[in-house]
């Protein structure tokens, strides 16, 4: 059994968080990421998002719900990791998490010590190993072996390479345990590392999001996704410091960023 916040978005509901209990319904599945019923009802129907029928009814196991976001957030369109990244947004904010949107943007998550340019590996295992040393060197890491252990567990379920020659890393559930607080790496090797994408191609892009929550997470997934679209993965391929990455991503993150 697991729990859960949910909070709403109409301002003139309380918005005190919401225990609940077991599989949850599509109407609080909808809330919770801030889709319509509509459109989770049509994932559904096309055979792509994990649900059970219980007396009839749609239900739903929130940790395989948040699974199958992980591996198809690259494929979701655009509309819907909007709406993700806003209500997640929305939530933490009410919640007092993020303090503002300004102050709490992904960029400024980032350390200069979390990013390492033209590294030279060749092996996926090399940059994994590599991610979690950034991550030690960030101050904000407490155990580098949970954390490898981690990532290894998530690629164990298919590779977070994208499309563009990025990779988006991260432990399959939040670490608030070993983390001080939410971070963001960036790695980017000398030659294209053979990282498991659908699309055969290899990969010289490697972030890596480690979180204290499931909201954050989807978040940080989401608002990640977003910001690499467009020419920002272009500007990252021939970035020359490690200060022309947090400001191609400052940048692309201001662009794009929503109101709740």
């Amino acid at each position: 059994m697991f729990f859960y916040q949910l909070v709403t978005m109409n301002p003139n509901l309380d918005m005190k968080p919401v225990k609940l209990k077991g599989t949850i319904t599509v109407s609080q599945l909808a809330t919770y990421l801030g889709w319509s019923s509509n459109s989770i009802e049509g994932l559904v129907r096309a055979d792509r998002l994990p649900s059970l029928e219980i007396d009839g009814q749609l239900r739903f196991r929130l940790n395989d719900v948040l699974d199958w976001i992980e591996v198809n957030m690259p494929s979701l369109d655009s509309a819907r990791v909007t709406q993700l990244e806003t209500k997640m947004e929305s939530s933490l904010l009410a919640d007092g998490v993020f303090r503002t949107l300004r102050t709490d943007r992904l960029a400024s998550r980032m350390p200069l010590a979390g990013i390492a340019l033209d590294v030279p590996l060749i092996e996926k295992s090399e940059v994994l190993r590599s991610l979690t040393h950034l991550a030690s060197d960030t101050g904000l890491l407490f155990d580098k072996t949970q954390l490898l252990e981690a990532l290894l567990d998530r690629e164990s379920l298919c590779s977070t390479a994208m499309p563009g020659g990025v990779a988006l890393c991260h432990p399959r559930r939040p670490i608030p345990d070993i983390i001080e607080r939410q971070f963001l790496c960036f790695l980017r090797t000398s030659t294209p590392v053979d990282f498991g994408g659908e699309d055969g191609a290899g990969t010289s892009m490697f972030f890596l999001l480690c979180t204290p929550d499931d909201r954050s997470h989807l978040h940080g997934l989401a608002r990640l996704a977003r910001i690499l679209r467009g020419g920002t993965l272009d500007l990252l391929k021939t970035a020359a410091t490690s200060e022309d990455i947090l400001s191609i991503l400052a940048a692309a993150e201001a662009r794009i960023q929503t109101k709740p």
